[in-house]
């Protein structure tokens, strides 16, 4: 099923059998300016377009994606909020949960749809979702609690005129002279430079589908003059909450109803703004702004104002329809932070500990039974965690630098308990979810500067699960662990197919054994770096 991403109206439909939804992909370059006033570059897309084919599907069918990998590096696909309960081995994270697809070779991705609601599929390898490797996920629910009369999917996402490859350069200069915004981005909205039009018809409502494909700057979405009342969020569905505006991080979705006004005298407009106090101002870049027409008629004027409304989403005040808060069995303390190697170049972390890839994929190291439970298995640079079947995991995210931090957790979603600023000594401004509320669950969350986040996950899907920023450049610098959950139940659970084995076979990667395949604890010649320093080495 592929949709041209322009205006997406999406009737309402009912579907009342499950099946097959295939894909046939080849991962190709391309070569494109998207539409855009620059320069055209070399980007990664599917059977030689952009945008990517739009996956759509309803619970319960099966997803059968058929890949090809026509690049000249290796590539993987990561359906992002997809739990892949008893199926990790298909999450895309490359060399945790599986080796990646090999040049000029073919791979099938294909798991029952278990989850409703707004995903996206993308690039897991070799930064690629920086270059395009991205494309929306609508999983459809007939018994959906929310109804509507019609449907808009409105994707956004980042373009830059260099690819990523000249952005990490930058990023990585030793001398520090170099500058990675030199070539700021653009906004595309489904693929194009402009917004597309959004037809209402009086007294109907619309459900509108937010997606964030963004690699590094945060979207708000609002309507001139139109309330927006929250339904979901990250797939999960919510109690309804009213809004004038959402905002979105990377890889964030929310999905909202809008109540069509009752008379067609007037159009409005939408707006698209793209920005990030993180972010160092760039006359318009950082913010700018994109407009979408909402039709009502065409001989009707222009709804006219100055105001633009904007501000930050509140997790806090948000529940979801069902879940208490969950008591927690241990905690987890999680420091998102920068610091120095010999060199001079500064990597991301956590808790100093920045992520290189292991030599063996984590979920094989897992299946070695022998080694499995003890985190070293895994390397020291995988900056691993064993949690145990069942157990309530509090972790506190923590961000004391002057970067701000999406951070995804693979495999689950988290309850969102309480946040505030790290640097309020006496508890005063913190924000914590009401005694005897459901908290919102999400599977990204923002980390602002100087801020922390407390969330709670329960360890009931055994696997092995990435934890990252899903800002680009910050997960390539190294803002990566993994979670290895219920180590003992994996190999009862888990039975991986041959087709996994085969790919990490022609990448000549090893299948059985500890970060370097050693069937010990001995783990000689695994990646390993000194912990980061705080400062900078002296000149």
């Amino acid at each position: 099923m592929h949709l041209a991403i322009g205006a997406i109206f999406i009737a309402a439909i009912s579907f009342v059998y499950s099946k097959r939804v295939v894909h046939d992909w080849s991962i190709t370059y391309v070569t494109s300016n998207r539409g855009l006033n620059q320069t055209a570059r070399r980007g990664v897309g599917v059977n030689n377009q952009f945008p990517l084919p739009v996956v759509e599907a309803t619970i319960g069918d099966v997803l059968v994606l058929n890949v090809h990998n026509a690049l000249d590096q290796p590539t993987t696909l990561h359906s992002h909020g997809m739990f892949q309960r008893g199926t990790t081995y298909y999450d895309g994270a490359a060399m945790a949960t599986e080796c990646a697809i090999a040049p000029g070779s073919n791979f099938t991705y294909e798991f029952r749809l278990e989850q409703s609601g707004t995903y996206w599929i993308h690039g897991h390898k070799n930064s690629q979702n920086f270059d395009g490797l991205r494309t929306p996920f609508v999983i459809r629910d007939p018994n959906d609690p929310y109804k509507s009369d019609g449907e808009y999917l409105l994707a956004v996402e980042d373009w830059w005129p260099v690819n990523f490859n000249t952005t990490f350069a930058a990023l990585t200069d030793p001398t520090g002279q170099s500058n990675p915004f030199a070539s700021p981005p653009n906004l595309l909205v489904n693929g194009m430079p402009d917004a597309p039009v959004l037809d209402f018809e009086s007294g109907k409502t619309y459900r509108i589908r937010l997606v964030s494909m963004m690699s590094l700057p945060l979207f708000e979405f609002a309507i001139d003059d139109h309330d927006l009342q929250i339904i979901e969020v990250d797939g999960e569905t919510t109690k309804p909450k009213t809004v004038k505006v959402v905002r979105l991080a990377p890889a964030q979705r929310v999905s909202v109803l809008v109540k069509a006004k009752s008379s067609r005298k007037s159009n409005y407009f939408y707006h698209i703004t793209m920005f990030g106090d993180f972010l160092p101002p760039i006359p318009g870049v950082f913010p700018s702004k994109e407009d979408g027409i909402i039709g009502y008629s065409p001989k009707s004027p222009f709804y006219q104002t100055d105001v633009i409304a904007s501000e930050p989403f509140d997790e806090i005040s948000m529940e979801s329809i069902d879940g208490p808060e969950l008591v927690p069995d241990r905690g987890l303390y999680f420091n998102a932070t920068f610091g120095f190697l010999p060199d001079g170049v500064n990597y991301e972390s956590f808790n100093l500990v920045t992520f290189r890839e292991p030599n063996v994929p984590s979920l094989f190291t897992a299946l070695t039974e022998s080694i499995s439970l003890n985190p070293i298995a895994y390397g020291p640079q995988t900056n691993a965690h064993v949690l145990q079947l069942g157990e309530v995991i509090e972790m506190l995210f923590w961000s004391a630098t002057t970067l701000s931090h999406p951070l995804h957790l693979h495999g689950h979603t988290f309850q969102v308990i309480e946040r505030g600023p790290i640097n309020d000594t006496m508890g005063v401004a913190r924000r914590r979810v009401p005694e005897g509320a459901f908290p919102l669950k999400r599977d990204t969350i923002l980390v602002h500067s100087g801020e922390y986040v407390v969330v709670r996950f329960k360890a009931d899907n055994p696997g092995v699960w990435l934890m990252h920023c899903h800002f680009d450049w910050h997960m390539a610098l190294g803002l990566n662990m993994v979670f290895i959950e219920a180590p003992s139940e994996i190999p009862k659970r888990i039975k991986v197919p041959q087709s996994v084995i085969d790919q990490c076979k022609q990448l000549g990667i090893k299948t059985s054994g500890n970060v370097v395949g050693n069937q010990s604890y001995n783990y000689d010649g695994a990646p390993n770096l000194p912990h980061l320093a705080f400062d900078a080495p002296a000149a």
